[in-house]
Protein backbone atom coordinates (compact mmCIF):
# COMPACT_ATOMS: atom_id res chain seq x y z
CA UNK A 1 0.00 0.00 0.00
CA UNK A 2 2.91 2.35 0.55
CA UNK A 3 3.21 5.01 3.21
CA UNK A 4 0.60 7.37 4.55
CA UNK A 5 -0.83 9.89 2.08
CA UNK A 6 -1.86 12.85 4.17
CA UNK A 7 -1.68 16.61 4.37
CA UNK A 8 1.35 16.45 6.68
CA UNK A 9 3.33 14.06 4.47
CA UNK A 10 2.70 16.37 1.52
CA UNK A 11 3.77 19.44 3.53
CA UNK A 12 6.97 17.68 4.57
CA UNK A 13 7.78 17.02 0.90
CA UNK A 14 7.08 20.63 -0.06
CA UNK A 15 9.24 22.04 2.73
CA UNK A 16 12.09 19.69 1.82
CA UNK A 17 11.96 20.21 -1.95
CA UNK A 18 11.17 23.93 -2.11
CA UNK A 19 11.98 25.56 1.24
CA UNK A 20 11.93 29.11 -0.13
CA UNK A 21 8.24 28.67 -0.98
CA UNK A 22 7.33 27.30 2.45
CA UNK A 23 7.12 29.95 5.16
CA UNK A 24 6.81 29.06 8.83
CA UNK A 25 5.52 32.15 10.60
CA UNK A 26 6.39 32.06 14.29
CA UNK A 27 5.39 35.62 15.13
CA UNK A 28 2.06 35.82 16.96
CA UNK A 29 -0.89 36.56 14.68
CA UNK A 30 -4.50 37.31 15.52
CA UNK A 31 -7.01 34.67 14.47
CA UNK A 32 -9.38 37.13 12.84
CA UNK A 33 -8.41 39.00 9.64
CA UNK A 34 -4.59 38.87 9.94
CA UNK A 35 -4.05 35.47 8.30
CA UNK A 36 -6.34 36.25 5.38
CA UNK A 37 -4.91 39.78 5.06
CA UNK A 38 -1.36 38.38 4.81
CA UNK A 39 -2.39 35.86 2.15
CA UNK A 40 -4.07 38.60 0.11
CA UNK A 41 -0.99 40.80 0.47
CA UNK A 42 1.08 37.92 -0.92
CA UNK A 43 -1.30 37.82 -3.89
CA UNK A 44 -0.83 41.53 -4.50
CA UNK A 45 2.94 41.07 -4.53
CA UNK A 46 2.67 38.10 -6.92
CA UNK A 47 4.04 35.71 -4.33
CA UNK A 48 2.54 32.30 -3.58
CA UNK A 49 4.36 30.59 -0.69
CA UNK A 50 2.68 28.09 1.60
CA UNK A 51 1.99 29.81 4.93
CA UNK A 52 2.13 27.82 8.18
CA UNK A 53 1.30 29.87 11.27
CA UNK A 54 2.75 28.30 14.43
CA UNK A 55 1.60 30.96 16.89
CA UNK A 56 -2.07 31.83 16.38
CA UNK A 57 -3.38 33.77 19.35
CA UNK A 58 -5.99 31.87 21.35
CA UNK A 59 -5.37 28.54 19.60
CA UNK A 60 -3.25 25.48 20.24
CA UNK A 61 -3.59 24.44 16.57
CA UNK A 62 -1.15 25.61 13.89
CA UNK A 63 -2.98 27.11 10.91
CA UNK A 64 -2.10 26.38 7.28
CA UNK A 65 -3.02 28.77 4.47
CA UNK A 66 -2.11 29.44 0.83
CA UNK A 67 -1.42 25.79 0.03
CA UNK A 68 -3.16 25.98 -3.35
CA UNK A 69 -2.04 29.47 -4.36
CA UNK A 70 0.21 28.12 -7.14
CA UNK A 71 -0.16 25.60 -9.93
CA UNK A 72 3.26 24.38 -8.84
CA UNK A 73 1.75 22.81 -5.71
CA UNK A 74 -1.12 21.24 -7.65
CA UNK A 75 1.47 19.56 -9.87
CA UNK A 76 3.57 18.51 -6.87
CA UNK A 77 0.54 16.73 -5.39
CA UNK A 78 0.28 14.66 -8.56
CA UNK A 79 4.04 14.13 -8.76
CA UNK A 80 4.30 15.67 -12.23
CA UNK A 81 5.55 18.78 -14.00
CA UNK A 82 3.42 21.90 -14.08
CA UNK A 83 3.30 21.85 -17.88
CA UNK A 84 1.24 18.62 -17.94
CA UNK A 85 -0.94 19.38 -14.91
CA UNK A 86 -4.31 19.69 -16.64
CA UNK A 87 -3.68 16.78 -19.04
CA UNK A 88 -2.73 14.47 -16.16
CA UNK A 89 -5.60 15.54 -13.93
CA UNK A 90 -8.06 15.00 -16.79
CA UNK A 91 -6.69 11.50 -17.34
CA UNK A 92 -6.76 10.52 -13.67
CA UNK A 93 -10.30 11.85 -13.23
CA UNK A 94 -11.55 8.93 -15.34
CA UNK A 95 -9.99 6.31 -13.04
CA UNK A 96 -11.57 4.75 -9.94
CA UNK A 97 -10.03 2.65 -7.16
CA UNK A 98 -12.22 1.44 -4.30
CA UNK A 99 -11.42 2.67 -0.76
CA UNK A 100 -9.95 0.47 1.97
CA UNK A 101 -11.65 0.23 5.39
CA UNK A 102 -9.55 0.02 8.56
CA UNK A 103 -10.63 -0.23 12.20
CA UNK A 104 -8.61 2.75 13.45
CA UNK A 105 -6.95 5.83 12.03
CA UNK A 106 -4.91 8.83 13.15
CA UNK A 107 -7.87 11.17 12.60
CA UNK A 108 -9.52 9.62 15.68
CA UNK A 109 -6.57 9.95 18.08
CA UNK A 110 -8.54 12.64 19.95
CA UNK A 111 -12.33 12.32 20.24
CA UNK A 112 -14.91 14.83 21.50
CA UNK A 113 -18.54 13.65 21.49
CA UNK A 114 -21.82 15.44 22.04
CA UNK A 115 -21.45 18.45 24.39
CA UNK A 116 -17.65 18.04 24.47
CA UNK A 117 -17.60 18.65 20.71
CA UNK A 118 -17.04 22.40 20.89
CA UNK A 119 -16.38 24.22 17.61
CA UNK A 120 -14.94 27.10 19.64
CA UNK A 121 -11.83 25.02 20.30
CA UNK A 122 -10.90 25.09 16.60
CA UNK A 123 -9.16 28.16 15.10
CA UNK A 124 -12.14 29.08 12.94
CA UNK A 125 -11.67 32.66 11.85
CA UNK A 126 -13.36 35.76 10.49
CA UNK A 127 -11.71 36.40 7.12
CA UNK A 128 -13.22 39.67 5.84
CA UNK A 129 -15.01 42.57 7.48
CA UNK A 130 -18.19 41.82 5.50
CA UNK A 131 -18.45 38.17 6.64
CA UNK A 132 -21.35 37.31 8.93
CA UNK A 133 -19.07 35.55 11.40
CA UNK A 134 -16.51 32.78 11.73
CA UNK A 135 -16.35 30.43 8.74
CA UNK A 136 -14.82 27.04 8.03
CA UNK A 137 -13.72 27.53 4.44
CA UNK A 138 -11.90 24.26 3.79
CA UNK A 139 -14.94 22.12 4.58
CA UNK A 140 -15.19 19.01 2.40
CA UNK A 141 -18.59 17.50 3.17
CA UNK A 142 -18.97 13.72 2.91
CA UNK A 143 -22.47 12.27 2.57
CA UNK A 144 -24.16 9.17 1.15
CA UNK A 145 -26.95 8.90 -1.37
CA UNK A 146 -29.92 7.90 0.85
CA UNK A 147 -31.00 5.26 -1.68
CA UNK A 148 -27.86 3.88 -3.32
CA UNK A 149 -25.30 4.51 -0.55
CA UNK A 150 -22.86 6.07 -3.05
CA UNK A 151 -20.55 8.60 -1.35
CA UNK A 152 -20.27 12.23 -2.38
CA UNK A 153 -17.53 14.75 -1.49
CA UNK A 154 -18.15 18.47 -2.00
CA UNK A 155 -17.05 21.87 -0.71
CA UNK A 156 -19.48 24.06 1.24
CA UNK A 157 -18.88 27.12 3.40
CA UNK A 158 -19.71 26.69 7.11
CA UNK A 159 -20.72 29.54 9.41
CA UNK A 160 -20.33 28.89 13.14
CA UNK A 161 -23.68 29.47 14.88
CA UNK A 162 -22.85 27.96 18.26
CA UNK A 163 -20.61 25.37 19.96
CA UNK A 164 -22.37 22.53 18.09
CA UNK A 165 -24.23 24.35 15.33
CA UNK A 166 -23.26 25.41 11.81
CA UNK A 167 -25.05 27.16 8.99
CA UNK A 168 -24.27 26.29 5.38
CA UNK A 169 -25.37 26.98 1.82
CA UNK A 170 -25.91 24.26 -0.79
CA UNK A 171 -26.39 26.79 -3.58
CA UNK A 172 -24.53 24.69 -6.15
CA UNK A 173 -27.64 22.47 -6.00
CA UNK A 174 -25.79 19.33 -7.02
CA UNK A 175 -25.59 15.92 -5.39
CA UNK A 176 -25.64 16.89 -1.70
CA UNK A 177 -28.61 19.17 -2.36
CA UNK A 178 -30.36 16.22 -4.00
CA UNK A 179 -29.67 13.97 -0.99
CA UNK A 180 -30.99 16.55 1.46
CA UNK A 181 -34.13 17.16 -0.60
CA UNK A 182 -34.94 13.44 -0.55
CA UNK A 183 -34.28 13.17 3.18
CA UNK A 184 -36.32 16.32 3.87
CA UNK A 185 -39.29 14.72 2.10
CA UNK A 186 -39.11 11.91 4.69
CA UNK A 187 -38.42 14.37 7.55
CA UNK A 188 -35.06 12.67 8.11
CA UNK A 189 -31.68 14.30 8.86
CA UNK A 190 -28.78 13.88 6.43
CA UNK A 191 -25.67 12.40 8.12
CA UNK A 192 -22.46 14.16 7.10
CA UNK A 193 -18.77 14.44 7.83
CA UNK A 194 -16.82 17.68 7.43
CA UNK A 195 -13.18 16.96 6.57
CA UNK A 196 -10.63 19.69 7.35
CA UNK A 197 -7.06 19.01 6.27
CA UNK A 198 -6.37 16.07 3.95
CA UNK A 199 -3.94 15.19 1.18
CA UNK A 200 -4.40 17.58 -1.77
CA UNK A 201 -5.65 14.72 -3.96
CA UNK A 202 -8.53 14.25 -1.51
CA UNK A 203 -9.22 17.96 -1.93
CA UNK A 204 -9.25 17.54 -5.71
CA UNK A 205 -11.83 14.79 -5.24
CA UNK A 206 -14.04 17.23 -3.35
CA UNK A 207 -14.01 19.44 -6.46
CA UNK A 208 -14.71 16.63 -8.94
CA UNK A 209 -17.95 16.86 -10.90
CA UNK A 210 -19.46 13.74 -12.41
CA UNK A 211 -22.52 11.48 -12.48
CA UNK A 212 -24.53 11.05 -9.28
CA UNK A 213 -24.04 7.26 -9.35
CA UNK A 214 -20.22 7.38 -9.04
CA UNK A 215 -18.70 6.91 -5.57
CA UNK A 216 -16.34 9.84 -5.07
CA UNK A 217 -14.15 8.00 -2.57
CA UNK A 218 -13.34 5.70 -5.53
CA UNK A 219 -12.60 8.79 -7.66
CA UNK A 220 -10.23 10.03 -4.95
CA UNK A 221 -8.56 6.61 -5.01
CA UNK A 222 -8.11 6.97 -8.76
CA UNK A 223 -6.44 10.35 -8.27
CA UNK A 224 -4.18 8.89 -5.57
CA UNK A 225 -3.36 5.76 -7.53
CA UNK A 226 -4.39 3.64 -4.52
CA UNK A 227 -7.44 2.98 -2.38
CA UNK A 228 -8.31 5.74 0.09
CA UNK A 229 -7.71 4.60 3.68
CA UNK A 230 -10.88 5.17 5.72
CA UNK A 231 -12.27 4.40 9.18
CA UNK A 232 -15.86 4.17 10.46
CA UNK A 233 -17.17 7.44 11.87
CA UNK A 234 -18.20 7.35 15.52
CA UNK A 235 -21.66 8.95 15.57
CA UNK A 236 -22.93 8.81 11.96
CA UNK A 237 -23.11 5.92 9.41
CA UNK A 238 -20.24 7.17 7.26
CA UNK A 239 -16.52 6.55 6.75
CA UNK A 240 -13.86 9.17 7.46
CA UNK A 241 -10.48 9.50 5.69
CA UNK A 242 -8.14 7.79 8.13
CA UNK A 243 -5.24 10.23 7.78
CA UNK A 244 -7.15 13.52 7.80
CA UNK A 245 -6.26 16.20 10.35
CA UNK A 246 -9.76 17.02 11.64
CA UNK A 247 -13.24 15.56 11.04
CA UNK A 248 -16.52 17.02 12.28
CA UNK A 249 -19.45 14.58 12.45
CA UNK A 250 -23.07 15.67 12.38
CA UNK A 251 -26.37 15.98 10.53
CA UNK A 252 -28.01 18.48 8.20
CA UNK A 253 -31.32 18.97 9.99
CA UNK A 254 -34.50 18.35 7.98
CA UNK A 255 -36.58 21.31 6.78
CA UNK A 256 -34.93 23.75 9.21
CA UNK A 257 -33.61 27.00 7.77
CA UNK A 258 -31.76 29.85 9.50
CA UNK A 259 -30.07 33.01 8.13
CA UNK A 260 -26.51 32.36 6.91
CA UNK A 261 -24.11 34.87 5.36
CA UNK A 262 -23.06 37.22 3.92
CA UNK A 263 -19.74 35.64 2.99
CA UNK A 264 -16.80 36.69 0.79
CA UNK A 265 -17.20 34.65 -2.39
CA UNK A 266 -14.97 34.03 -5.42
CA UNK A 267 -16.59 36.92 -7.28
CA UNK A 268 -14.83 39.41 -5.00
CA UNK A 269 -18.16 40.39 -3.43
CA UNK A 270 -19.86 39.51 -0.16
CA UNK A 271 -22.66 37.17 -1.18
CA UNK A 272 -25.94 37.06 0.71
CA UNK A 273 -27.30 34.15 -1.32
CA UNK A 274 -27.80 31.06 0.80
CA UNK A 275 -29.98 27.97 1.07
CA UNK A 276 -29.76 28.49 4.86
CA UNK A 277 -29.33 24.85 5.87
CA UNK A 278 -28.48 24.01 9.49
CA UNK A 279 -26.02 21.41 10.81
CA UNK A 280 -25.96 19.87 14.29
CA UNK A 281 -22.53 18.60 15.35
CA UNK A 282 -22.35 15.23 17.13
CA UNK A 283 -18.56 14.73 17.37
CA UNK A 284 -15.19 16.26 16.54
CA UNK A 285 -12.18 13.99 16.04
CA UNK A 286 -8.63 14.96 15.18
CA UNK A 287 -4.99 13.99 15.28
CA UNK A 288 -3.10 14.77 18.50
CA UNK A 289 -1.06 17.49 16.80
CA UNK A 290 -3.65 18.43 14.18
CA UNK A 291 -3.04 21.15 11.60
CA UNK A 292 -6.03 23.38 10.83
CA UNK A 293 -6.10 23.99 7.08
CA UNK A 294 -7.84 27.22 6.08
CA UNK A 295 -8.57 28.44 2.55
CA UNK A 296 -8.69 32.22 2.32
CA UNK A 297 -12.02 32.88 0.58
CA UNK A 298 -13.03 35.73 -1.71
CA UNK A 299 -10.97 36.31 -4.82
CA UNK A 300 -7.72 35.06 -3.29
CA UNK A 301 -5.30 33.22 -5.55
CA UNK A 302 -5.82 30.00 -3.60
CA UNK A 303 -9.62 30.08 -3.70
CA UNK A 304 -9.80 30.91 -7.40
CA UNK A 305 -7.15 28.38 -8.47
CA UNK A 306 -9.05 25.68 -6.60
CA UNK A 307 -12.00 26.54 -8.80
CA UNK A 308 -9.97 26.76 -11.99
CA UNK A 309 -7.67 23.75 -12.06
CA UNK A 310 -10.20 20.91 -11.63
CA UNK A 311 -12.65 22.64 -13.96
CA UNK A 312 -9.95 23.08 -16.61
CA UNK A 313 -9.34 19.33 -16.48
CA UNK A 314 -13.06 18.61 -16.73
CA UNK A 315 -13.58 20.99 -19.65
CA UNK A 316 -10.53 19.68 -21.52
CA UNK A 317 -11.87 16.13 -21.20
CA UNK A 318 -15.33 17.22 -22.40
CA UNK A 319 -14.07 19.23 -25.36
CA UNK A 320 -11.80 16.45 -26.58
CA UNK A 321 -14.76 14.12 -26.83
CA UNK A 322 -15.82 16.37 -29.73
CA UNK A 323 -12.62 18.08 -30.94
CA UNK A 324 -9.27 16.32 -30.75
CA UNK A 325 -7.52 19.51 -31.87
CA UNK A 326 -8.23 21.29 -28.56
CA UNK A 327 -4.76 21.71 -27.07
CA UNK A 328 -5.32 23.66 -23.87
CA UNK A 329 -7.97 25.38 -21.74
CA UNK A 330 -7.78 27.96 -18.96
CA UNK A 331 -10.11 29.68 -16.52
CA UNK A 332 -8.41 33.07 -15.99
CA UNK A 333 -8.26 34.97 -12.71
CA UNK A 334 -9.62 38.02 -14.53
CA UNK A 335 -12.86 36.05 -14.97
CA UNK A 336 -12.87 34.91 -11.31
CA UNK A 337 -11.52 31.53 -12.50
CA UNK A 338 -15.16 30.57 -12.93
CA UNK A 339 -17.02 32.76 -15.43
CA UNK A 340 -14.55 33.14 -18.33
CA UNK A 341 -12.74 30.38 -20.22
CA UNK A 342 -10.04 30.41 -22.88
CA UNK A 343 -9.70 27.52 -25.36
CA UNK A 344 -6.71 26.91 -27.65
CA UNK A 345 -7.20 24.87 -30.84
CA UNK A 346 -4.75 23.62 -33.48
CA UNK A 347 -5.77 24.59 -37.01
CA UNK A 348 -9.50 24.92 -36.33
CA UNK A 349 -11.75 24.51 -39.36
CA UNK A 350 -14.00 27.46 -40.28
CA UNK A 351 -16.76 27.72 -37.67
CA UNK A 352 -15.19 25.10 -35.40
CA UNK A 353 -14.08 27.65 -32.80
CA UNK A 354 -17.67 28.78 -32.26
CA UNK A 355 -18.86 25.18 -32.01
CA UNK A 356 -16.23 24.38 -29.37
CA UNK A 357 -17.19 27.48 -27.40
CA UNK A 358 -20.85 26.43 -27.53
CA UNK A 359 -19.91 23.02 -26.07
CA UNK A 360 -18.08 24.78 -23.22
CA UNK A 361 -21.06 27.02 -22.47
CA UNK A 362 -23.36 24.01 -22.42
CA UNK A 363 -21.04 22.05 -20.15
CA UNK A 364 -20.53 24.77 -17.53
CA UNK A 365 -23.50 27.05 -16.83
CA UNK A 366 -21.30 29.43 -14.81
CA UNK A 367 -19.44 30.54 -17.93
CA UNK A 368 -20.34 33.98 -19.32
CA UNK A 369 -17.58 34.36 -21.91
CA UNK A 370 -15.53 31.87 -23.92
CA UNK A 371 -12.60 33.05 -26.05
CA UNK A 372 -11.14 30.62 -28.60
CA UNK A 373 -7.58 31.17 -29.87
CA UNK A 374 -5.01 29.33 -31.95
CA UNK A 375 -2.49 27.04 -30.31
CA UNK A 376 0.31 29.61 -30.67
CA UNK A 377 -1.43 31.70 -27.97
CA UNK A 378 -0.71 30.97 -24.28
CA UNK A 379 -4.13 30.71 -22.63
CA UNK A 380 -2.61 31.02 -19.15
CA UNK A 381 -1.45 34.53 -20.10
CA UNK A 382 -4.27 37.09 -20.20
CA UNK A 383 -2.16 39.54 -22.20
CA UNK A 384 -1.49 36.96 -24.92
CA UNK A 385 -5.21 36.20 -25.25
CA UNK A 386 -6.03 39.91 -25.39
CA UNK A 387 -3.33 40.31 -28.07
CA UNK A 388 -5.06 37.64 -30.15
CA UNK A 389 -8.40 39.39 -29.69
CA UNK A 390 -6.81 42.68 -30.74
CA UNK A 391 -5.08 41.39 -33.87
CA UNK A 392 -7.20 38.44 -35.10
CA UNK A 393 -10.79 39.40 -34.28
CA UNK A 394 -13.38 41.72 -35.83
CA UNK A 395 -16.27 42.33 -33.45
CA UNK A 396 -19.02 42.41 -36.09
CA UNK A 397 -18.20 38.89 -37.33
CA UNK A 398 -16.35 37.18 -34.48
CA UNK A 399 -18.51 37.89 -31.41
CA UNK A 400 -21.75 35.98 -30.75
CA UNK A 401 -24.12 36.78 -27.87
CA UNK A 402 -26.70 34.41 -26.39
CA UNK A 403 -29.33 36.22 -24.35
CA UNK A 404 -31.21 35.02 -21.26
CA UNK A 405 -29.28 31.81 -20.60
CA UNK A 406 -28.95 30.17 -17.19
CA UNK A 407 -25.93 31.53 -15.34
CA UNK A 408 -24.01 31.45 -12.07
CA UNK A 409 -26.20 32.12 -9.04
CA UNK A 410 -23.33 33.98 -7.34
CA UNK A 411 -22.78 36.34 -10.28
CA UNK A 412 -23.88 39.69 -8.80
CA UNK A 413 -24.88 40.96 -12.25
CA UNK A 414 -27.24 38.09 -13.11
CA UNK A 415 -30.91 38.88 -13.69
CA UNK A 416 -33.02 36.41 -11.78
CA UNK A 417 -30.56 33.61 -12.47
CA UNK A 418 -30.31 34.54 -16.17
CA UNK A 419 -27.32 36.03 -17.95
CA UNK A 420 -25.99 36.79 -21.42
CA UNK A 421 -23.25 34.53 -22.80
CA UNK A 422 -20.55 35.68 -25.21
CA UNK A 423 -18.45 33.68 -27.67
CA UNK A 424 -15.31 35.34 -29.03
CA UNK A 425 -13.57 33.74 -32.00
CA UNK A 426 -10.03 35.13 -31.83
CA UNK A 427 -8.49 32.53 -34.13
CA UNK A 428 -6.64 33.51 -37.31
CA UNK A 429 -9.00 34.38 -40.17
CA UNK A 430 -9.11 31.91 -43.07
CA UNK A 431 -6.86 32.56 -46.03
CA UNK A 432 -3.57 34.42 -46.09
CA UNK A 433 -2.67 35.95 -42.70
CA UNK A 434 0.65 37.28 -41.33
CA UNK A 435 2.85 34.92 -39.33
CA UNK A 436 3.61 35.64 -35.69
CA UNK A 437 7.31 36.22 -35.15
CA UNK A 438 9.12 33.33 -33.45
CA UNK A 439 12.56 31.99 -32.49
CA UNK A 440 14.21 28.69 -33.45
CA UNK A 441 13.54 26.07 -30.77
CA UNK A 442 17.28 25.74 -30.09
CA UNK A 443 17.56 29.44 -29.26
CA UNK A 444 14.61 29.25 -26.86
CA UNK A 445 16.11 26.21 -25.10
CA UNK A 446 19.46 28.00 -24.79
CA UNK A 447 17.82 31.12 -23.36
CA UNK A 448 15.97 29.07 -20.75
CA UNK A 449 19.17 27.30 -19.79
CA UNK A 450 20.93 30.65 -19.33
CA UNK A 451 18.06 31.92 -17.18
CA UNK A 452 18.82 29.21 -14.62
CA UNK A 453 22.29 30.70 -14.05
CA UNK A 454 21.85 34.47 -14.29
Amino acid sequence: MGGEMSLRTFLAELEKNNPTEFLRIREPVALDYEISALAMEMDRRKRSPVLLFDNVQGSSFPVLANLFASRRNFAAALGIGEEVLIEDLARRSDQVIEPVLSKTGAVQEVVHRNDAADLGKLPIMVHFAEDAGRYITNAIVIAKDPDSGVRNASFHRMQVKGPRRLGTSLHSRRHLWNYVERNDAKDQPTPILIVIGAHPLFTFGGLWKGPINVDEYAVIGGLMGRGLDMVPALTVPLEAPAHAEIVIEGHILPKLREPEGPFAEFTGYASERSTQHVIEVTAITHRRDAIYHDIVPGISEEHTLLLAVPQEARLLRTLRQHYQNVTKVAYPKSGTCRMHAYIAMKNPAPGQAKNAAAVALGDDLSLKMVVVVDDDVEVLDDSDVLWAMCTRMQADDDISVIRNAMGAILDPSNRGGLTAKMIVDATRPAGHFPQRHTFPAQAVARARELMTRI
